[in-house]
């Protein structure tokens, strides 16, 4: 119980159809030691959360026996420990389960002997006679502990401690939970941060490696995976058939698997003599050849760049039907939404297809960078999941260099840029104290960010004295745990550069720089004036710490060529809060970019000179990437208070002939919160104004494109044509997209190769929006026709995406329901929220069914819906928000509300003063508007003076 409450006791399930439990064996005819243990409920108020470290475990042998049909398990484990110091009781972690019987015997130091107590029918008791019968077994609610105590104390020295337990397979994707497919049912683990306490008793901290043996007795005819390899199985006279698998290398708790269940496996590739398989629901087999291929191709790069073989004697890839994250990293199967793993490379998308290579490239990183070598504890979540974002990329990028793959970092990389620039963001290196704290930190600081910094330091560096520095701290800890630092001293050894100094500032102190320039029109030779300060999201974002921190800043500047042309790229590291850098040449140029490739964490603001000259021919003077960081760093700057709404418009207009379609993607995110966001602070009438603006700019582009693909198009074409298409359709809302759209999507139901796929996610948008009762019921059933799980993701979310009020509330209605998968209630929340026209009843409808909502979402997924709480605007809608969820707690959903409560403020500023910015934009463009009307709600009469507003530069 998270609470600190005393844990209820759970109810005794029904025996399952498996075979009887062993009986005990003969206790010493001691009085004492005949008394069955008492389970004390003893709540405890020490919130701490580590176990005592004087207790060591070496070796665990588990046995489980799930129970599909009544939703439940048994299980029996025997854990090998080695004790510092005589003890009167030990405390591991357990939660969830309840404690049946608890025994210990002192070891013969023979480990790898199999345990004292009989683990499965048949088998004989081995080893030592048992030694004492737990005499109590306290609940620790607080920590998520048993403490088993004994008659006399226990070492020191090495003992066996033995335990049965039972419990109910878990709703919520964690521990060992239930997941269902139809009639099927299936048991799936999900242990990462701290749930492997809910699978079996454990000591559930990263530190504490050992080695498992799992066996598992389940109905004959399932399938039955873990991280191993099947060592053998036995066919039991009662219907079941019981696994044995072979013992696993030193691991954490939170990297152990199984899953069971009606599974099939695919054919089985060889990464050179690791045998690669990927396993699914029946009936998919025909989805897992590009996954097999982008497992097989990143095991070989992974192998090479770490130098040191894949660390586990199989890969298991295994499409979870219900499963919370993208994918986890057990080590030797992987698990994943079937999203992310099983394709039609026939019908996917190419972001899909990118997105489902590097998910599994992040995964098999992993297998070196987290499981092989894990960090002491989670504080250092981030060297685990950063660095397996950034090797993600590298990997792929090297497998399929036409997919620009450093270009597509870039979203993920602005996501985490605004996320840092609010007040409520933590450190990369962020300290936790408890479950719920390692949780939160599963975030776009813990992953893009730091995936930015590894990527800054290896820039720095350079690529080949950092993959010598990431070699040395992978062999030097392998089996075991490391903190930031042991990276930090092999990068040092390898370089000779004083990497932890750099980096220290990047990862201990939240924030990134606002980097300014300015021109010395006296200075000669020519200099630019150069200036730091942490960036803001908002003027009124005030920070702790009163953000007055520097970084060590490792920066690339693009300068002009001769006419503009040829350009020269100098590198500087800056250390304080402004400096000077020289200009190539010793001449002023007519433009420079202040931060190329956009390799490095930080916002350019760049002068209103440089910005223009910038924005007469961009693809001449930037690459893509470098476009899409323009507009970015533009529309933040617009955001923070530094440039007025024009400078972004303006800009955009200069891109309406953009070739590429990754820096039109990048438009339509900051259009598509000014749409949603900005025009409210103008006035509904503006609405429209703007929409027709964004049609027009991108019109031309359109008509050029067309709906159809020609012959022997090129990909480019196509992935362009589908960003105009959201441009134009979604945005732009034109009239005749929507109806053409309309017997196109009709088509599309009938013949899937219909449609081109990279048009088919905003071709569904732009139908729902406007759909009547009998278009919502056709996607409804389309759902559960769909032929991939790409298909069906997009048909449910597109239920959200219908402005009928009516059939909004129906789409809500359906996350109550088995309907909707447990993994995607929280997406289909969200998508309703970010509905204007469903947002209000989404909300209402959130609170009312709270009690059956917080039972469905898992921990993660939770925090998300919190989050999007503030799109619904108004200073109303703010009190609402943090009375509720002040009156209903989420513990892993601290920080989400902080941060939503804080998005309300800075959005509601952002309306005031953009929104009247917008409508002023307009009339200087023609224009016509009626009068002025009334303030939108939650706004103010009046706008403040906005400090900064018109600043040019930082100062």
């Amino acid at each position: 119980a998270r609470s600190g409450k005393p844990a209820a006791k759970p109810r005794k399930p029904s025996r399952p159809a498996g075979p009887a439990r062993p009986k005990r064996p003969a206790r010493k005819p001691k009085a004492k030691s005949k008394a069955k243990a008492r389970v004390l409920l003893k709540p405890t108020t020490d919130a701490a959360f580590r176990l005592p470290r004087d207790v060591k475990p070496i070796r665990y042998h588990v046995h489980i026996l799930p129970d599909l049909v009544r939703s439940n398990f048994r299980g029996e484990v025997v854990i090998e420990l080695e004790l510092k110091h005589q003890r009167p009781s030990i405390e591991l972690h357990a939660a969830d389960i309840t404690i049946d019987h608890a025994e210990i015997a002192p070891r013969d130091g023979k480990l790898a002997r199999p345990p004292a107590k009989p683990m499965v029918p048949g088998a004989k008791p081995v080893g030592p006679p048992i030694n004492q019968v737990a005499v109590a077994i306290v609940p620790h609610g607080a920590r998520e502990t048993v403490e088993v105590k004994f008659l006399r104390p226990v070492g020191p020295g090495k003992v066996a401690l033995s335990l049965a337990y039972h419990g109910n397979l878990q709703e919520r994707l964690r521990g060992l939970y239930m997941a269902r497919v139809g009639d099927q049912r299936y048991a799936f683990t999900q242990l990462e941060a701290a749930d492997a306490r809910r699978f079996f008793p454990c000591f559930d901290e990263p530190d504490l490696k050992a080695r498992f043996t799992f066996s598992v007795t389940a109905r004959a005819g399932l399938t039955v995976i873990s991280n191993n390899p099947l060592e053998r199985s036995t066919n039991n006279t009662n219907g079941t058939t019981t696994f044995h698998f072979k013992t696993t290398p030193p691991l954490s708790t939170y990297l152990c698997a199984l899953a069971v269940g009606e599974l099939e496996g695919s054919q089985v590739r060889n990464a050179g003599k690791v045998p690669v398989r990927v396993w699914h629901v029946p009936g998919k087999r025909h989805l897992t050849g590009f996954a097999l291929e982008a497992a097989v191709e990143s095991l070989a790069r992974l192998e090479k760049y770490f130098g040191l073989p894949y660390p586990y004697e199989k890969l298991d890839l295994v499409a979870v039907p219900d499963f919370e994250a993208g994918a986890m990293e057990n080590a030797g199967a992987v698990f994943f939404r079937e999203t992310l793993l099983l394709v039609d490379p026939a019908t996917i998308s190419l972001a899909e297809k990118k997105r489902v290579a590097e998910v599994i490239a992040h995964e098999l990183a992993h297998m070196w960078f987290g499981n092989l070598v894990t960090m002491k504890w989670w504080d250092d979540l981030w060297l685990n999941e950063a660095f397996a974002t950034w090797m993600a990329f590298k990997v792929i990028d090297e497998w399929k260099p036409e997919w620009r793959m450093w270009n597509n970092f870039e979203p993920h990389r602005a996501a985490a840029l605004a996320l840092d620039a609010l007040a409520n963001t933590h450190p990369v290196y962020a300290e936790v104290e408890n479950a719920a704290q390692a949780t939160e930190n599963f975030d776009a600081i813990t992953y893009e960010k730091g995936a930015s910094v590894v990527r800054m330091v290896e820039h720095y560096l350079g690529p080949q004295k950092f993959r010598a520095g990431v070699q040395g701290y992978i062999r030097g800890h392998r089996e075991g745990n490391a903190v930031a630092a042991d990276l930090w001293n092999s990068l040092e050894r390898a370089s000779g550069q004083p990497v932890a100094q750099i980096v220290r500032a990047w990862v201990r102190q939240p924030g990134f720089p606002l980097v300014g320039f300015e021109r010395d029109a006296e200075a000669k030779p020519a200099e630019l004036v150069v200036k730091q300060e942490r960036f803001r999201a908002s003027p009124m974002t005030k920070f702790a710490d009163g953000g007055s921190a520097v970084w060590p800043l490792p920066m690339v500047v693009k300068f002009a060529g001769a006419a503009g042309r040829n350009p020269r790229v100098e590198r500087f590291l800056l250390k304080r809060a402004k400096e000077r850098i020289p200009v190539p040449g010793g001449k002023h140029v007519p433009w420079f970019y202040g931060n190329v490739g956009e390799g490095g964490f930080y916002r350019v603001l760049h002068d209103p000179a440089t910005l223009a000259e910038l924005a007469i021919e961009p693809a001449a003077a930037l690459t893509p990437v470098e476009r899409m960081g323009l507009l970015g760093h533009q529309w933040a700057i617009v955001r923070a208070g530094r440039a007025r709404i024009a400078s972004f418009l303006d800009l955009v207009g200069a891109l309406g002939d953009e070739t590429d379609y990754e820096v039109l993607d990048a438009l339509s995110g900051p259009l598509a919160f000014i749409d949603d966001q900005v025009v409210e602070g103008a006035g509904a009438d503006t609405r429209k104004p703007f929409a027709d603006w964004v049609g027009e700019t991108f019109r031309d582009a359109w008509r050029e494109l067309g709906w159809d693909a020609a012959h022997g198009e090129d990909d480019e074409r196509k992935l362009r044509r589908g960003s105009v298409l959201r441009l134009v359709g979604l945005l732009g809302e034109d009239p005749e997209i929507a109806t053409d759209a309309v017997p196109r999507f009709e088509r599309y139901l009938r013949d899937r190769s219909s449609v081109e796929p990279n048009l088919v996610d905003p071709l569904i948008a732009i139908v729902a929006r406007d759909g009547d009762e009998e278009r919502f019921e056709r996607m409804r059933r389309a759902v559960g026709e769909s032929r991939t799980p790409q298909e069906s993701r997009r048909f449910q979310l597109a239920l959200g995406d219908f402005r009928d009020p009516a059939l909004a509330k129906r789409a809500a209605e359906l996350t109550l329901t088995q309907e909707i998968p447990t993994q995607d209630v929280g997406f289909l929340l969200i998508r309703l929220l970010g509905n204007r026209a469903a947002r209000e009843s989404a909300w209402r409808f959130i609170q009312e069914n709270w009690a059956v909502l917080a039972k469905r979402l898992p921990p993660m997924m939770v925090s998300r819906v919190i989050e999007a709480t503030a799109s619904l605007q108004t200073r109303e809608h703010r009190k609402e928000v943090a009375m509720f969820f002040r009156a209903h707690p989420v513990e892993t959903a601290t920080r989400a509300l902080k941060l939503a409560l804080e998005r309300f403020d800075i959005n509601e500023e952002l309306r005031r003063r953009a929104g009247r910015d917008l409508r002023a934009w307009f009339v200087a463009r023609g224009v016509v508007f009626e009068p002025s009307p009334e303030p939108a709600a939650g706004a103010s009469p009046e706008t403040a003076h906005v400090p900064g507003t018109d600043a040019p530069v930082a100062g």
